[in-house]
């Protein structure tokens, strides 16, 4: 191989270690999950369910408001300071302040106005005693997001994967999970949350003191801390405004909706953000790869490396997608028989994730070629922009529309970004080589679709795992291109 096909080599395999270990981890993740929400969704009253559907989203936000800037600040900058440890030590100090000290305002925000988010929400059913218990949780768990960001940005990617996607499902499944069988009701599945949390951060705090060198500090440089404050407070913003996008059909439904259509709306939010996964993974350590390739002006290993995370993103989650269409009826089946009426709401939910998956990590990209005034454009417009929608179309059609209307947005913002990565760097992801997946694609959706077609649950079941086989076994035979066979190999002979 050439010089430059040794290094895009050694980046995707750097890039597919990191999605190799979050497989792993999201496998213990989805499992510990889907027993947790199992769990509740038959322990609970829907009503209760769609409840703590809503306050899991209210955590989300709450966290990420501050947390999401921190950590993209952490991948930029820890690469640039790669070899100048004690402004790396000054970056981690930065981030922890900035985002447990946002934390801390909005927890204390959230504990006062706690009767007007009951008063707004459910007609009551949540109470204002609930929503300041789980203000406490906030500062805790943004702790903890900022620590794996750490892990992430020193590409310490399996102690991220163990705090995200083990140590935190896992101890919310013991927690949560044996209140839901021995005393099933929201006020204590609440107060198991915030226990949780407490044994996340101390678990996480101890890994972070154990394996690293680093030692947050504060620095008295001004270049250092209004670069940093500059980069993290734009990055806040634009993730506000994303994490507000991304959940606004949820409030909007939990403002305008009964508790119940909430249950069942967020069931088929969950299972379609299963199609996340490939893309969720090969972003791993696509952004301090990113970043690192920027800073050397290596613009051309950089373009390969996006278009082929991209390519591997788009035939990994197609799969899902045709399973996940398939068989929604009986996937919904799992959560109990109330839930399948949410079978419309998953597939355009689906659909919106299909596309999310199509662009790849374009939005890592826009954040490591510092273009962070295009991300928060972006995520500001396209808030507006879901809240009206949601609006409108949740008044006319109901939860079918704010499905619809999150997939519209979640579409127009992708073919943004990819739009915007060709015109500002030059970077175009797509060539013909993404078209070489379909046959073997058609072939897998054929065998699903015959195999649910003949045989009664839960024996249909065996469609789903026959089909991806097949499809994977045909894409390895004929679907991959130079780059992917020179990587196999090397793994393979490593």
């Amino acid at each position: 191989m050439s010089g430059d096909q040794d290094s895009i080599t050694s980046e995707l395999e750097s890039i597919s270690s990191g999605s190799y270990w979050f497989l792993l981890g999201w496998v213990f993740e989805y499992m510990a999950g889907f027993l947790t929400q199992v769990l509740l969704t038959n322990s609970l009253s829907t009503s209760s369910y769609g409840i703590y559907a809503f306050i899991r989203k209210v955590i989300a936000l709450s966290v990420g408001l501050f947390s999401g800037g921190s950590n993209t600040a952490l991948n930029r900058f820890l690469s640039k300071y790669i070899n100048e440890p004690s402004k790396q030590d000054n970056v981690l100090g930065l981030s922890l302040v900035f985002s447990i000290g946002g934390s801390v305002l909005i927890g204390v925000a959230l504990y006062i106005l706690a009767p007007v988010l009951s008063a707004l929400t459910f007609t009551g059913e949540l109470t204002p005693g609930i929503v300041r218990v789980v203000a406490t949780t906030i500062p805790l768990l943004s702790a903890v997001k900022t620590l794996g960001g750490a892990f992430r940005a020193l590409e310490r990617i399996r102690l991220k994967i163990l705090i995200e996607k083990v140590i935190r499902p896992g101890v919310l499944l013991v927690v949560v999970g044996s209140i839901a069988l021995f005393d099933p009701s929201l006020g204590r599945v609440v107060e198991g949350i915030v226990v949780a949390s407490l044994a996340t951060f101390g678990l996480s705090a101890v890994l972070f003191v154990v394996y690293t060198e680093r030692v947050p500090s504060l620095t008295d440089s001004w270049s250092i801390v209004s670069g940093y404050f500059e980069f993290s407070l734009l990055m806040s913003l634009s993730h506000s405004s994303a994490l507000l996008f991304r959940r606004i059909d949820i409030f909007m439904l939990s403002y305008l909706s009964v508790s119940a259509a909430v249950g069942i709306y967020n069931v088929s939010l969950l299972l379609s953000g299963t199609l996340l996964l490939p893309l969720a993974g090969f972003s791993q350590l696509f952004p301090p790869i990113a970043s690192r390739l920027y800073e050397t002006s290596d613009m051309d290993q950089l373009e390969k490396l996006y278009s082929t995370v991209t390519r591997w993103s788009i035939m990994l989650t197609s799969a899902g997608f045709v399973g996940l269409v398939l068989y929604r009826t009986e996937l919904l089946t799992i959560f109990g028989s109330d839930y399948t009426t949410g079978a419309k709401i998953l597939v355009v939910l689906a659909v919106g994730q299909l596309i999310n998956s199509a662009a790849g990590p374009a939005d890592h990209l826009l954040a490591m070629t510092d273009h962070r005034y295009i991300l928060l454009a972006n995520q500001v417009s396209m808030g507006i922009s879901n809240i009206t929608l949601n609006y409108l179309l949740l008044i006319e059609y109901g939860p079918i529309g704010a499905a619809v209307a999150t997939a519209l947005v979640f579409a127009s913002l992708n073919i943004a970004r990819v739009v915007e990565i060709y015109v500002l760097e030059g970077i175009f992801p797509y060539d013909s080589s993404f078209l070489k997946f379909l046959p073997a694609l058609s072939l897998g959706t054929l065998i699903m679709f015959l195999v649910r077609s003949f045989l009664a649950t839960p024996l249909s079941y065996a469609g789903i795992p026959l089909g991806l086989s097949v499809y994977l076994i045909l894409l390895y035979v004929f679907g991959l291109e130079q780059v992917d066979e020179d990587l196999i190999d090397h793994l393979a002979f490593k």
